[in-house]
């Protein structure tokens, strides 16, 4: 069954990039825009047939492949994104988010109470050792983590869909990569 699904998986990241590079000889450059699902008429990653990128409003090179989107900036900078198909014509792109434990919680996996130290600083993840967990104070409910695949999954009580986020810890500092759903750009009239 997972084989299965691999192989659907890469057919459509395969048309996805043969609709973002083009098939044929033409030179004239085409591109795919997305949105976050939340926000259709936004764009915020526009694909370019000629090997270039805008994610957030930045310049970029990129290549797309593997169920990676690796974007890299004028000084060289390289940025890699899980970039995974999601239901018939969306994608989820998996943004990292860097948090701290706080000082009154002992390092112990990622059981304590985790906060977002770059960007919104009222982002925050609980996780206990009973296992369940509260998202930015509010969104509780029960999670289970996967060491080797390095997941979480997280099952909400009742307002989101499951949803697995990728995690990786050093010291206090957990960098979870949480995945946001992508449509193609709705175009304003």
């Amino acid at each position: 069954m997972k084989a299965g699904l691999r192989r659907i998986a890469a057919v459509f990241i395969s048309v996805c990039i043969l609709g973002i590079t083009g098939c044929s000889g033409n030179s004239n450059v085409t591109s795919e825009e997305w949105a976050y699902i939340h926000e259709p008429g936004v764009t915020v990653l526009e694909l370019k047939s000629d090997g270039k990128a805008v994610y957030h409003n930045v310049d970029y090179s990129y290549t797309l492949e593997d169920g990676w989107l690796t974007l890299k900036d004028k000084a060289g900078n390289e940025q890699k994104l899980r970039f995974t198909p999601h239901d018939e014509d969306g994608m989820f792109i998996y943004e990292p988010a860097v948090y701290e434990l706080r000082e009154d919680f002992e390092l112990n996996g990622v059981i304590g109470y985790w906060q977002q130290i770059d960007g919104n600083k009222t982002l925050s993840f609980e996780f206990t050792d009973k296992g369940t967990f509260r998202e930015d104070y509010y969104s509780p409910g029960r999670y289970m983590v996967d060491e080797k695949a390095g997941t979480i999954k997280l099952v909400y009580n009742d307002m989101y869909e499951d949803t697995v986020i990728y995690y990786h810890i050093d010291g206090r500092i957990m960098t979870v990569e949480y995945p946001w759903p992508l449509v193609r750009t709705e175009k304003q009239s």
